[in-house]
Order: C-alpha cells, then structure tokens, then sequence
C-alpha cells in the first residue's frame, strides 16, 4: 500500500512539474545590449610640467537613469525599446563616455569617476537631462537628443559647461537609432572637450583621427 501511495504521488508530482514548465518557455525575441564608443579629443599640446588630475561625476535627472533605450513619443510619453538595453544604467555610461574621451586627449594625468576629490583634482559635474530619440511628426525620421549640462572646476572656481545636440535616424530601425545615438553622443562629447580646452587650457579642441 505504501509503494502504491509512493507511486502515485511521483506520478502526481511529474505531471506537476511538467504542467509547469510551460510557464518557462517564452514567444519574446532575446534581449540585446547595444554599445557605445567614446571618442579621441585632441585638447592642445600639453604643457611641461605635471598634468592635471580630473574627477567626473555625471547623473541624470529622474525617468533617465536607466538601462532602457528610451524613445520619447507624443503628448511626453516616455517610452522605452523592447527586447534592447544598454550595458548599463545611463549615468554610469555617459561617465565612462566621458571619461575615456577626456583621457585621450593626453592633457590628465589621470581622469577617474568619483563623487569624492582632492583639494588638488580639477572636477566636472554633469547632469544628464535628455538621452532618447524623440518622435516628431508621423512619417518624420526620428531625432535623438543628448543634452548634459555641469560645471567644471579647473582649479579656480566653477564654470559653467553645456552640450546639447540632436541626431536624424535614418530609418525607423533599432540599428539606426543606435547609430543616431552615437552621433549624437560623439557631438556632444566634442563639445564638452571644447569647452574645456578653451576654459582650462585657453585653446581650441579637435576629434583625433
């Protein structure tokens, strides 16, 4: 009797089990992370002497500090692409951007990520308020907008710094709203390299080839 009720009860719970793993399957297509690149600031020839250290601290205002890849449709909805993410959340992306491209332009002894510094450290703190492609009117290509606005300290003082710039797609396409994305990411990162050079270095910037 007892092998019986053993029995019964292993043919019960498989069953269960395999009731349940249906649950697991699903139609939805993989997520996939998309990537973006820094790019290489050329900030003038470096003096002689020892280079700056440089802390960058960047955050974003709420509905943007995210992983998603966000679209902004009519009426201001906020709305984000399935099935695709960033890396990261975004104020954690946009500090490495940054980081990296400041770094190479060889004018930093070092260029770190931190909410802390040195009486020494030069420091730029950076908002972001706008990282989304935006909807404009039907049959319209879609516009990225990037938009950061701090203030960096060089060692006198702070000065205001700002970079606000769009970017087409060309289709209505995931791969091309990434590529607008970088473009519009790469603008504004040559804009911020400028702003510096001119308010710490008192010269004019370039993108290295």
């Amino acid at each position: 009797m007892k092998h019986y009720l053993l029995l019964s009860m292993l043919m019960i719970l498989t069953a269960t089990l395999g009731g349940c793993g249906i649950e697991f399957t699903s139609d939805q297509p993989p997520e996939h992370e998309y990537w973006l690149e820094a790019v290489n600031l050329q900030l003038g020839e470096p003096p002689a002497g020892d280079l700056p250290d440089l802390v960058v601290s960047v955050r974003a205002i709420p509905g943007l500090d995210t992983d998603r890849i966000l679209i902004k449709g009519p009426g201001a909805k906020l709305n984000y692409y399935a099935g695709a993410r960033w890396p990261d959340h975004l104020p954690e992306i946009v500090t490495v951007l940054v980081r990296l491209s400041l770094e190479s332009s060889g004018r930093f002894n070092r260029v770190r990520s931190s909410a802390q510094m040195s009486r020494d450290e030069w420091s730029l703190d950076l908002e972001l308020r706008e990282f989304f492609a935006v909807v404009t009117t039907a049959g319209m290509p879609l516009q990225v907008h990037v938009k950061l606005v701090g203030h960096v300290n060089c060692g006198s003082g702070n000065t205001a710094v700002s970079a606000a710039t769009t970017a087409p797609a060309q289709e209505d396409r995931l791969s091309e709203i990434i590529a607008a994305f970088q473009s519009a990411t790469d603008n504004a990162l040559i804009g911020l390299g400028a702003q510096l050079a001119s308010r710490c270095f008192g010269q004019q910037t370039q993108r290295k080839p």
